[in-house]
């Protein structure tokens, strides 16, 4: 490992440098680096680093380069912060678009990490210090945030930056990620059309910035592939490789992106509802599908055993909407989650849900089940996109905002069982709040 590092200035990583120095650097450095190429660093990274889909011990780094090269990821934890251990390296190739995923494993549960990335030839840094969590195995309270739908051509997503101000110990982001057919003039599906759109919002500083401090445990909805696609889609394949290759995951089925994850004793059932559904237009019955046999198996099984307080079921979509694109087409399986929550006396189920461009309490008295809707991110707000809703759901005579960004704060005490909830607009307003018990 280099004593001098090249970045702008000379900056002596040694056993003289201070924890609070160390940890300075690692959150308000990449603040002040998004997108700058570093002095004398060959080859260099197109985008600050990122962390995601955290456990207790392990983390899936992600990185993405400018040219064919080896980099590596040297890491430590926050409590030695100039003793960072030589960790694996991979090599980026065109082939993956120059992105690469490094996992770390054996990590300790609990504690936050620095890491940066270092060009595994020459040994030259090509990162300033980033940060990212490990889940913990105690039931400590914890905070994250998610919200939902991000276009490119409503950069920049200032939003972060209120999110970032929050501190969240991670971000779930529900879905449309990009919106790979606006304009649709320009939309031609294929591996090369969906890595520009993916790398055009990873562009944005905001973004980058926040992603080099939290995990990020990501889903897709459609705009990923195409407006409203199921799994007869013909481009599916291409848009979940580049997906893959931009917003990394531990998924159960490589086909797919479902998913669990436990925080804190607080179980995460993140739900694929695009890889297997049925066409929208096919009537509704037992044969018709939101998320096919194997996924709703496994998360039937997965819910069952849970013994966590809360349960948060992740749906890119709405599960009390109505449209045709919502759960209300696949009412027929819709019900029969509803009736084995109910029927195995499953309690503590949240859902969480984007894609309307709202934020809403959706909470059903018919179904007895808690659902909250967030976002949008950035692009089109669902009142200035549909005006007439606003009285729709005014009627509805629960929490709604489609004026503007917006993004749900959920502030967990596992051991309490208390769950406390905040909607915050884009200029950091909590616009509505409710306390839920275990």
């Amino acid at each position: 490992m280099p004593n001098d590092i090249d970045i702008e200035r000379k900056i002596r990583f040694s056993d003289a440098i201070s924890r609070r120095q160390f940890l300075r650097l690692a959150t308000a450095a990449p603040l002040a680096l998004a997108n700058v190429r570093l002095a004398h660093a060959a080859p260099s990274l197109a985008f600050l680093p990122a962390a995601f889909d955290a456990t207790h011990n392990s983390v899936l780094i992600w990185v993405r380069g400018d040219e064919a090269a080896r980099v590596r990821v040297d890491f430590g934890n926050d409590a030695a912060p100039a003793q960072l251990t030589t960790g694996p390296s991979v090599a980026l190739t065109k082939d993956t678009d120059y992105c690469a995923t490094i996992p770390l494993n054996q990590l300790a549960p609990g504690r936050t990490w620095i890491y940066r990335i270092v060009d595994a030839d020459s040994g030259k840094l090509l990162s300033e210090p980033a940060r990212f969590r490990t889940a913990p195995t105690g039931a400590e309270p914890f905070a994250f945030a998610f919200s939902a739908d991000m276009e490119e051509s409503y950069q920049p997503f200032k939003i972060f930056d209120v999110i970032d101000s929050k501190q969240p110990d991670f971000f779930l982001h529900l879905g449309d990620i990009i919106y790979a057919d606006h304009p649709k003039k320009s939309f031609r599906p294929s591996v090369s059309h969906y890595r520009s759109k993916h790398a055009a919002n990873r562009k944005d500083r905001h973004l980058q910035n926040f992603s080099a401090r939290y995990v990020t445990y990501a889903i897709w909805d459609d705009h990923e592939t195409e407006d409203n696609c199921n799994s007869l889609n013909p481009h599916m394949e291409d848009a979940l490789k580049v997906f893959k290759e931009y917003w990394p995951c531990k998924a159960v089925d490589a086909a797919a992106l479902y998913r669990q994850f436990t925080w804190a004793g607080i179980d995460f059932f993140i739900l694929d509802t695009r890889r297997f559904r049925s066409q929208q237009q096919m009537p509704d019955g037992p044969d018709k599908t939101m998320l096919g046999t194997a996924q709703k198996n496994w998360f039937k099984d997965r819910l069952k055993a849970s013994t966590a307080p809360f349960k948060f079921i992740i749906t890119s979509v709405p599960f009390h909407g109505g449209g045709t694109d919502t759960w209300g087409s696949y009412a027929a399986e819709r019900g029969e989650l509803v009736r084995f929550i109910r029927d195995e006396k499953i309690s503590g189920t949240i859902f969480l849900t984007g894609d309307y461009h709202l934020a809403r309490d959706w909470t059903n008295a018919k179904t007895g089940l808690r659902e909250y809707m967030a976002g949008p991110i950035a692009s089109f707000t669902q009142y200035e996109h549909d005006p007439k809703a606003r009285a729709r759901y005014e009627k509805a005579g629960t929490f709604h905002y489609g004026d503007g960004y917006n993004f749900g704060l959920w502030r967990i005490d596992p051991a309490a069982g208390k769950a406390r909830l905040e909607f915050i607009d884009a200029g950091g307003k909590t616009l509505f709040q409710t306390e839920l018990s275990a």
